[in-house]
């Protein structure tokens, strides 16, 4: 599986199961569906610090009977609490310790520039967007071994981009708990 399929396939999880549904579509699905939504696993979410993982079962990028699991960071501001962003890092599905970041952006994001991150104000390094959902925009970076090190070892880390009409939008991190979330992840 290719790290594009991986990432749409974290981001997809995380999103369907942390996104509010807006009331248009909140009527009540057939008894079906409600059956299928209430016997599906639900994500085991451990947490480590500033970080989390993120593990199921059954979902889009997992092959049967193993679990797709990503670390993850969910960044939300203001009074209503809405994610700016959702930066997540996984293993490259059929590579062994192979890793890579998925960074989902807000809607409006300018494309071009990709994203940015900043750890530490040393290493410093990017990507670029592959596609958007409904939800937002996301972007994918393969990640070397200095990067991953620079994460490990680091204090902080800025993730950043551009939105329309807003301009640089940095969004501080704290790289505490980095080391076990990724540590705890299952290894393809």
């Amino acid at each position: 599986m290719s790290i594009r399929r991986a990432a749409l396939a974290f981001a997809t999880a995380a999103i369907l199961t942390t996104s509010v549904v807006p009331a248009a579509f909140a009527a009540d699905p057939a008894p079906a569906a409600k059956a299928d939504a209430e016997a599906a696993p639900k994500p085991v979410i451990k947490r480590f610090g500033t970080w989390s993982t993120r593990c199921e079962e059954g979902t889009i990028g997992a092959e049967k009977g193993k679990q797709a699991c990503h670390a993850f960071v969910d960044v939300r501001a203001g009074e209503k609490k809405e994610r700016i962003l959702y930066f997540g890092v996984g293993y490259v599905p059929n590579k062994k310790g192979e890793l890579f970041a998925f960074a989902m952006t807000p809607l409006g994001s300018l494309l071009v520039p990709g994203v940015g991150i900043n750890i530490d104000d040393k290493e410093k390094f990017g990507g670029p967007y592959a596609f958007c959902l409904p939800t937002g925009c996301q972007a994918e970076i393969k990640l070397d071994d200095k990067q991953v090190k620079a994460m490990k070892s680091g204090k902080t880390m800025e993730v950043l981009f551009r939105l329309l009409g807003k301009g640089v939008v940095k969004a501080p991190i704290g790289l505490d708990g980095f080391s076990a979330a990724i540590n705890s992840l299952p290894k393809p």
